[in-house]
């Protein structure tokens, strides 16, 4: 048996009360987006889900929420390699090769640490083989 990381079943769990969320809600406003789950290890489609203005609002509002514990007071070296990796995976699940430092600096305030640590960072994960230099300044290719 498959775990839920590699079947999905996490995934789409998570779909189903998106599902749920957004159509048991009885907002007449029409959707302005769409929320789309997908899951690893290929990315496949589970599902999307469309969401009102309102939902969205709601939903961004608890996002922010959880994202204020996470501010930079609370983020330790360790924590900050551990996010830097994950949008490093996420960069790659999405089919792009390349990160820049562009990508770093919008992510520095979940990173929680200075541009400078990161770039110390970039130069260890250069090193250890994860990011490759390319011939472009501040472009990365994603090992």
């Amino acid at each position: 048996m498959k775990s839920p990381e590699t079947d999905g079943g996490r995934a789409k769990v998570l779909a189903a009360a998106l599902r749920t969320w957004t159509t048991v809600d009885n907002d007449p406003e029409p959707p302005i987006a769409r929320l789309e789950i997908r899951y690893p290890p290929n990315w496949a489609f589970a599902s999307t889900n469309p969401i009102t203005a309102r939902q969205q609002a709601r939903l961004l509002a608890f996002l922010r929420d959880d994202l204020a514990e996470n501010r930079p007071g609370y983020s330790t070296p360790e924590r900050a390699a551990a996010i830097i990796h994950g949008l490093i995976t996420e960069h790659a699940a999405a089919g792009r090769t390349r990160i820049t430092t562009a990508d770093l600096a919008e992510a520095a305030p979940r990173i929680g640490r200075s541009r400078t640590w990161i770039a110390a960072h970039v130069t260890d994960l250069i090193d250890g083989g994860v990011l490759r230099e390319t011939r472009r300044p501040d472009t990365f290719r994603i090992n």
